[in-house]
């Protein structure tokens, strides 16, 4: 916490505090657990499978590459490697991008709330 979240954490009664308190910043285990919540839940369960399955296809398919013999055959295990783990990666980038999104969101909120709150 710094100077000025002290300052405006001073400045509320316990009310204001108490509120607040309910949309305080989230660990990530929250932030990953908010990905599931909301009118995007859905997708972000899709796009989960998606990642796991993807992981999953591209482990095999390296394995595969590290036993194979020829190198054609080679080449084939290791294209739907790296397939599969750059579609996994690429999920997990929109994932985090959606969670700094939310992390931004909820700021704004909080700001929000404290504004209204002063205008009463």
């Amino acid at each position: 916490m710094d100077d000025l979240d002290r300052k405006i954490e001073e400045a509320l009664n316990a009310e204001d505090r108490e509120i607040l308190s309910q949309f305080g910043e989230q660990g990530i285990f929250g932030q990953i657990g908010s990905l599931f919540q909301g009118k995007l839940g859905w997708i972000s369960m899709i796009t989960f499978i998606v990642a796991t399955v993807m992981f999953v296809v591209g482990a095999w398919a390296a394995w595969k590459f590290y036993m194979a013999n020829e190198v054609v055959t080679m080449l084939k295990w290791a294209g739907l490697a790296w397939l599969g783990l750059m579609t996994q990666i690429m999920i997990k980038l929109w994932s985090w991008m959606r969670m700094e999104s939310n992390r931004v969101l909820r700021e704004v909120k909080r700001l929000e709330l404290q504004i209204a709150r002063t205008q009463r």
